[in-house]
């Protein structure tokens, strides 16, 4: 071999040894953090005959809010005969599919995208109401004690509260007024939740609103 070839030659060996060497390094790295992140990951506790709960997850409680401050407003707002606000023509078309034995379960949240795009509470809520084995990856565990909570979760509308009362009287919308439904229902539900004995416990820091 000329010394020219043999130059390439161990060139070539030299690249191929260091691709080599690095694609074992890789392979070992990525060996390592798949055994790691299988070792490290929380696996499931059988528990309450055979349903899997995560460890890592928070227990919340649902404040005992009657029905009024949340699905009481989805059929306040489903039983109006008509809403003229840009966005609307989509739940006023559903209105008139719905019978009087639909509003004896749950009424879905509205489609209008005005009001749907605030809409977390009333996902939040459906799903801590959600049954135990639909819940299973849920990072929420419900408890129905207040004292075995990490956080309380106040289940209010807020949106559809304000929504409600931009449609049936938006001149009061501002004002602290008897005549402001949604002021009055937002006062009412402040003083039930203030007087309870998860707040006088925590001062209110563990507790969670949805106000958007």
């Amino acid at each position: 071999l000329s010394s020219r070839s043999f130059a390439l030659l161990l060139m070539s060996t030299k690249t191929s040894s260091l691709f080599l060497g690095v694609a074992l390094l890789c392979v070992v790295v990525l060996i390592f953090l798949y055994t790691y992140s299988i070792g490290s990951s929380p696996l499931p506790n059988l528990e309450n005959g055979g349903v899997a709960t995560l460890r890592n997850s928070i227990n919340v409680y649902i404040f005992p809010l009657p029905e009024s401050f949340n699905y009481g407003l989805l059929k306040s707002y489903w039983s109006l005969k008509s809403d003229s606000r840009i966005g609307s023509e989509v739940d006023n078309e559903a209105r008139k599919r719905l019978s009087p034995r639909d509003f004896e379960r749950p009424l879905p949240y509205p489609e209008n995208p005005v009001i749907k795009q605030y809409s977390a509470e009333y996902w939040l809520m459906g799903d801590l109401l959600a049954h135990e084995e639909l819940r299973v990856e849920s990072f929420a565990k419900r408890v129905f004690d207040s004292r075995e909570a990490d956080v309380i979760f106040v289940p209010f509308f807020a949106t559809l509260s304000a929504e409600l009362q931009l449609v049936t009287n938006k001149a009061v919308f501002r004002k602290k007024a008897a005549e402001n439904e949604d002021y009055m229902r937002q006062k009412k539900m402040i003083d039930l939740v203030k007087n309870s004995e998860a707040w006088q416990r925590s001062g209110g820091r563990d507790h969670v609103y949805v106000l958007t």
